[in-house]
């Protein structure tokens, strides 16, 4: 199976067996201590209430730069993943505040139905209800760059709102789509026996889908919000 995340594909492609192989719960505590520090690193920022445009592209040029240093070097992927979090949470925390100051109470609904779709979609996924093949996975990337290409035509191109509704709707169900090719690769990791050193990058790419789809519930709660 090959990964289309490309945080995850990076360990896979560097698997190898080891004495002190990383578990489900290794990834998963990780992953919440990752969660944690968006939180603070967000609610940081709001409390301050003091973001300019360049601390903005800021935190997303070091968030970018932190996915790729955490994926390529195992030794440095502790440290940089709790940098991306903290850069992400930067970001997260303004457009959380951007969007609750239009949308009133949409930031505590997009966070609680990001929790529902990782556990429906972990449900799915332990239960075989969908299976993850390699069809599927190449089906998504396919969409994935469907969307993308839409994306960028949506902003030369006048569609209308009909067409950006159609995106964020394409967005989100892929986002979510995203989460089962990640539950397979951190199973495949797990059970081949790789280093546990690798489940900083594994709680890593973990993260980088979990906030994507925050994004896309914060925009399509925005869409509801429109159109009552």
């Amino acid at each position: 199976m090959r990964s289309t995340n490309p945080v995850f594909r990076s360990v896979i492609n560097q698997t190898y067996a080891s004495d002190t192989p990383v578990t489900y719960a290794n990834v998963a505590f990780k992953t919440i201590f990752l969660i944690a520090m968006v939180a603070v690193s967000a609610f940081a920022t709001i409390y301050t209430g003091y973001v300019t445009y360049g601390m903005l592209i800021g935190a997303f040029i070091v968030g970018f730069i932190s996915v790729i240093v955490g994926t390529r070097s195992v030794k440095l992927s502790p440290y940089f993943s709790v940098i991306y979090a903290l850069s992400e949470g930067v970001i997260l925390g303004t457009v959380s505040w951007m969007f609750q100051s239009v949308y009133e109470g949409i930031v505590p609904t997009a966070l609680l139905t990001t929790l529902i779709v990782v556990f429906i979609m972990m449900l799915l996924y332990s239960s075989r209800i969908i299976k993850v093949s390699q069809g599927f996975a190449s089906g998504i990337v396919i969409a994935l760059v469907a969307v993308i290409i839409m994306s960028f035509l949506g902003i030369f191109l006048p569609f209308g709102t009909g067409f950006y509704y159609l995106i964020v709707i394409a967005s989100a169900v892929l986002s979510t789509l995203f989460l089962l090719l990640d539950f397979r690769n951190i199973e495949y990791c797990v059970e081949s026996g790789t280093d546990a050193r690798y489940g900083w990058v594994l709680s890593l790419g973990l993260l980088v889908t979990i906030v994507w789809i925050y994004i896309e519930m914060l925009r399509l709660l925005a869409i509801f919000g429109r159109r009552r």
